[in-house]
């Protein structure tokens, strides 16, 4: 066999591996909100970048899987007032974030798969 022929066969094989992960949307529980006239919003947005272009980034909350999420593509969710560690993956690449939660806040973060 050829090393083109070789070669396309791996890239279809890890074209296929990859785009079986890249299914996305809430995979766990988000957090149970006590007071909802207290409660921040927090929203996560990932851009276009075309880094894990095939792959879904798995979100995590104070070691909990709560969400995978894809290109362009943003989720909204509410916390009780509070600091919460983030932590994001995209393949290899782990980022992680602290974030504090102040009272009817609103926050909006990016979740860049080089931790920026």
């Amino acid at each position: 066999m050829s090393s083109v022929r070789i070669g396309l066969i791996g890239a279809l094989a890890s074209v296929a591996l990859t785009a079986g992960c890249a299914t996305g949307g809430q995979s766990g529980n988000l957090p149970t909100v006590t007071n909802p006239s207290e409660a921040a919003n927090i929203t996560l947005y990932r851009d276009g970048a075309l880094a894990g272009w095939f792959a879904t980034m798995r979100v995590e909350l104070d070691g909990q899987e709560i969400y995978r999420i894809g290109r362009n593509e943003a989720f909204t969710f509410t916390v009780d007032p509070g600091q919460y560690l983030l932590v994001y993956t995209l393949g290899f690449n782990e980022c992680r974030k602290v974030i504090w939660a102040d009272v009817r806040e609103n926050q909006r973060i990016r979740l860049s798969p080089t931790c920026t």
